[in-house]
């Protein structure tokens, strides 16, 4: 990979207190393989698209971002453990209330949202009015 692609995997690991060797427990390779996705050059390789996905997963981030494609990092808004973070989708933003009600909908009809999730939008909006 490229130097975008170190420094940046290598920046989110620093902020979440992760190493390689943990980056690569979780994503079921060796730490050998993320040395050499960490490597400009010949001896560097690049990890699968499906991979790639899965460090942009872990370190809460997008794949171009990681490509330096985005030059501002991306918070991925989903915790699998906490469900969506809606605070951070809806921060700032200029939807209407209509609007954002709208988003809820169409995430309910495809399964993204839970009933936790809602009144956590619904809180939000409260604090609009």
């Amino acid at each position: 990979m490229d130097a975008n692609f170190k420094n940046r995997v290598e920046m989110l690991l620093k902020s979440k207190g992760m190493t390689q060797r943990q980056l690569a427990d979780k994503l079921g390779v060796s730490e050998v393989t993320v040395s050499r996705w960490m490597t400009d050059g010949a001896n560097g390789r690049n990890p699968s698209v499906q991979t790639l996905q899965k460090i942009a997963e872990l370190l809460e981030t997008t794949p171009d971002y990681l490509l330096g494609k985005d030059q501002q990092e991306a918070k991925a808004p989903v915790n699998q453990d906490k469900g969506v973070n809606w605070g951070a989708i809806l921060a700032g933003t200029a939807l209407t209330a209509t609007a954002v009600i709208g988003i809820v909908a169409l995430a309910k009809a495809m399964g993204k949202i839970n009933e936790k999730d809602k009144e956590q939008i619904e809180n939000i909006l409260n604090m609009e009015e």
